[in-house]
């Protein structure tokens, strides 16, 4: 019997680069998928990272076979060494069966392993331990014994997500550690918000990420956060604004010249889950069962103040705090799940509308596994 053809995918520079993956893996599951390294463990920021975490998870939900494959010139040690320090290794890893490395195997187990060091610092809150340049990451990972990290659980328990206080503290650790310079120019408002916003969408993601759109419990799933603080300079990231006139004009409001280029400062925060996503959570079908104009209804619905999925009472205004943050502090949010990708970004200081949400590119778009909130700030130098 001939070899299936492999679907290859190399570097992504730009979230349309992603997006092209996402056409190649989902357009032929049963195609094995090989990677380059810098797939799982590049840093280049949480909105791009938590992305490249979603195109593997979309590929590992629908492949036939979920072995994803390295080109022989790479070492297994090496490769394993990279799917075990970042997050988009570590999901990779959980949600596959193995890698293989050229015509070496390594089952998922055995892999899992190498991410013990960094699961293990993260659950004591070693978090210097496990900062990346200015990058942190927090993954929990279904399965493994500190699956309920500390620093986002009170208890071994699904249900003992950290209340508002302990995320406010979790948080503020975070900004501090990644750039202690910049850190006076994040407000507190904005981490209060974000520590509500982080406390509901764990627990929407406890309740909902962790079962299919019918309720039927995944054999594995991931959920988590990437904080960043980043220096976009226009020649890696201005490619990534250019899909729709707000974009383009937060782009040139917002730049300024970093080592004599034009670029973006800006703390970014990305929360990523490998569930249903939005849409599906709330109508309880699969997108694909939608038109999209329902689609986009049922996610608009999830958008609302004190809309949400889970059954307590008093939740789901999280968002809307942050929003209001957002417009204060002339922000950007970015949502991609199911088969839209929409965003909302302000002007600062002035009262732009928290419900204009608009689509991040006028492409049409394939569907995705799990939902990734993104989340910028500028960081304003005077």
């Amino acid at each position: 019997m001939a070899e299936v053809k492999r679907n290859v995918v190399g570097e992504l520079e730009s979230l349309e680069s992603i997006e092209q993956a996402i056409v190649l893996v989902g357009g032929a599951p049963e195609a094995p998928l090989q990677v380059s390294k810098d797939i799982v463990n590049k840093y280049k920021g949480a909105m791009h990272d938590a992305s490249r975490l979603q195109m593997l998870v979309t590929w590992a939900r629908a492949s036939v076979d979920p072995v994803l494959h390295f080109h022989s010139s790479n070492r297994t040690k090496a490769v394993l060494a990279d799917l075990g320090t970042y997050s988009p290794g570590v999901a990779a890893i959980r949600l596959t069966s193995g890698i293989q490395v050229g015509s070496e195997f390594v089952s998922r187990r055995d892999a899992l392993r190498n991410a013990t060091t960094k699961m293990l610092n993260t659950d004591a809150g070693n978090l210097n331990s496990i900062i990346h340049g200015r990058t942190i990451d927090l993954a929990c990972v279904s399965g493994v014994n500190v699956q309920f990290l500390k620093p986002l659980f009170s208890a071994r328990d699904k249900k003992a997500v950290r209340d508002k206080a302990g995320m406010h503290e979790m948080l503020t650790q975070l900004f501090e550690i990644i750039n202690k310079k910049d850190a006076g120019l994040i407000p507190n408002s904005f981490v209060e918000a974000c520590s509500v916003f982080t406390c509901e969408l764990f627990s929407n993601t406890q309740e909902h990420a962790t079962t299919n759109h019918l309720g039927i419990p995944y054999d594995a799933h991931v959920e988590g956060m990437i904080v960043s603080w980043d220096e976009m300079e226009a020649r890696f990231y201005k490619m990534d604004f250019k899909g729709h006139q707000r974009l383009q004009d937060f782009w040139n409001r917002e730049k300024v010249t970093i080592r004599g280029r034009e670029g973006i400062r800006c703390l970014q925060l990305s929360f990523f889950d490998t569930g249903p996503g939005f849409a599906s959570r709330i109508s309880g079908k699969d997108v694909e069962e939608l038109s999209d104009e329902e689609e986009r209804e049922c996610l608009t619905r999830c958008l609302l103040k004190n809309v949400t999925t889970k059954s307590q009472t008093g939740s789901g205004g999280g968002l809307a705090l942050v929003l209001n943050e957002l417009q204060a502090l002339g922000g950007l949010i970015r949502i991609r799940s199911g088969r839209l990708s929409i965003f909302n970004c302000f002007r600062k200081g002035c009262m732009d509308d928290v419900h204009e949400f608009d689509d991040w590119s006028p492409d049409k778009l394939c569907k995705v596994s799990g939902a990734v909130v993104s989340i910028l700030v500028p960081l304003r130098r005077k």
